[in-house]
């Protein structure tokens, strides 16, 4: 029997290897005979994944792109589907083709500055490969939300300059 021995075959590096065989009978005389044999290609999982970009802007729209994302696959001209297996905040992100955007789900620099997001690759063959990701938010100065007044009343005649009551405002950033 003719088998594979401790060497890779693989189709992506050769895709037919040369072998010498050689028979030697009982005197002890011998041929040899030379045979090529074709290795087929099998498809393999992708073996990685690539998030060009990291950062947006915390309350950006939904579909504003955070990155590009590609896989690695050692098959040659396979394609790559992208899809959210599990992230942070519920639907805080999206994918569409192969960005990575802003979901409907809220981003708060304030609550969460930084969130996960695990993408799935799936290739032509629906071999899989998932990547965690971290994506970096960066705080926006957000309007003041309320203003407060300690008191709200003044005697009549009171003088100029007389203090009613002091003002509080409420804002979410620091």
């Amino acid at each position: 029997k003719l088998q594979v021995g401790s060497g890779a075959v693989d189709f992506e590096t050769a895709t037919t290897m040369d072998v010498t065989l050689r028979v030697t009978d009982s005197g002890g005389a011998t041929f040899d005979q030379s045979f090529t044999i074709t290795v087929t290609d099998v498809n393999e999982a992708p073996t990685g994944m690539a998030l060009s970009g990291d950062t947006v802007a915390e309350n950006s729209a939904e579909g504003t792109d955070v990155g590009t994302l590609s896989a690695t696959d050692a098959d040659a001209g396979d394609t790559a589907t992208y899809s959210i297996e599990s992230q942070g905040v519920a639907d805080a992100f999206k994918i569409s083709g192969d960005k990575l955007q802003v979901g409907t789900g809220a981003l708060d620099f304030e609550a969460t500055p930084t969130m996960s997001v695990t993408v799935r690759s799936t290739d032509s063959s629906g071999l899989t490969f998932d990547k965690t990701f971290t994506v970096t938010l960066t705080d926006v100065n957000e309007a003041p939300s309320d203003i407060s007044l300690s008191a709200a009343t003044v005697a009549e005649n009171s003088a100029q300059g007389t203090e009613i009551g002091t003002l509080s405002t409420t804002d979410v950033d620091a």
